[in-house]
């Protein structure tokens, strides 16, 4: 155990070593570490499972720890707890949101009643800042990665890190700090059923679903007036995208206000995966009559055969199929938008 004599020199040590995102952290003592734990039925020297590309073990006060310096109060930790255990999760590939050159950043939709519980912000800016549960809970996810991880960004200026530079973001992107923090606004539109029931929890389940995303885009719903319409916009955009991938998955949040013509209109979430998979579905011959690139939209490439020039009547797809599209509502309760968010690694889900 370290220590100083003084709060801040504690914070400006931990700059020298490398352990903050660039932002001041809190220092971890013993005390604030035992009250996180405190919060899990689980040992602090617990290994999450072993994390073989980087030859790492890391254990539940490890997680903890990060969870204290990133600002979480104690009641945030089994949030934080529970995401860490779907990174660590050997039958899922989560290692390029660590290391790709692609700027990939990790993303979590939180369900049940513990997004009440802790005050999580489901509602208006719910991607931005200014609620303390949403920032933290994605920043310690964050300072995992660096400190437990390795995924300690700053290609091309290694020199002047204390520690090896493992994360070869070449842009990187704002989500990087806090991940893609989306609360589920579940009681917005009852008719609509919340994402981890779709993905076959019970309504009364805390769940993450965590993904590793190259970001998205905010869309513009304003002048559609039915479920209908509110699809094809979606999907026309996602037609021009260029990342056509049939191995993919997309998670699409509907703020209430468009929920709300989805759901008078009678349509469920899934109708809505289904014609906005079929809306920003087209063959290879539609994007070449078009003018637009093959190769360009046909994201797969390079892990699917690509289109030939006889492949005309071949499809192309934003995902693996409709069941694919996860739709969130969240956001506050005017303005009629959609944000999507686009795949670079797994998606899963876990209770706890």
């Amino acid at each position: 155990m370290l220590t100083f004599e003084s709060y801040e020199a504690a914070v400006e040590q931990c700059f020298a070593n490398g352990w903050t995102d660039g932002l001041p952290v809190v220092p971890p003592t013993p005390g604030k570490v035992r009250a996180f734990l405190a919060t899990v039925p689980r040992r602090p020297d617990e290994p999450l499972p072993y994390y073989a590309e980087r030859g790492r073990v890391v254990t539940v006060e490890k997680v903890a720890v990060n969870a204290v310096m990133a600002g979480c109060l104690p009641e945030y930790f089994p949030v934080v707890l529970a995401i860490a255990d779907v990174l660590f999760d050997p039958d899922l590939d989560f290692h390029a949101a660590q290391s790709s050159t692609g700027g990939v950043a990790l993303g979590w939709v939180l369900n049940g009643p513990i997004r009440r519980a802790i005050g999580a912000n489901a509602q208006g800016n719910v991607l931005g800042p200014g609620n303390r549960a949403n920032s933290t809970i994605g920043r310690a996810i964050r300072l995992l990665q660096i400190n437990a991880m390795g995924s300690v960004p700053g290609a091309g200026h290694d020199d002047s890190s204390p520690l090896e530079i493992l994360d070869r973001s070449t842009l990187g992107q704002p989500a990087k700090y806090a991940c893609f923090h989306v609360p589920e606004h579940e009681e917005a539109e009852p008719s609509l059923a919340p994402l981890h029931v779709e993905r076959g929890f019970r309504p009364e389940q805390n769940v993450v679903t965590v993904f590793a995303t190259g970001g998205g885009m905010q869309v513009s719903l304003h002048a559609d007036q039915t479920a209908a319409e509110i699809a094809e916009s979606i999907g026309d955009h996602l037609l021009h995208l260029g990342r056509h991938d049939p191995t993919g998955w997309l998670v699409l949040v509907l703020t209430p206000e468009a929920a709300r013509l989805v759901a008078r209109d009678g349509w469920s979430k899934a109708r809505l995966r289904e014609a906005v998979f079929d809306g920003s579905t087209r063959h290879v011959g539609w994007f070449r009559e078009a003018g637009l690139s093959v190769v360009g939209h046909y994201y797969g490439a390079r892990r699917n055969p690509p289109p030939q020039p006889d492949d005309d009547e071949r499809l192309l797809t934003v995902t693996a199929g409709p069941d694919d599209v996860q739709v969130v509502v969240a956001g506050g309760p005017a303005g009629a938008w959609a944000y999507f968010l686009v795949p670079y690694g797994p998606i899963a889900s876990k209770a706890f």
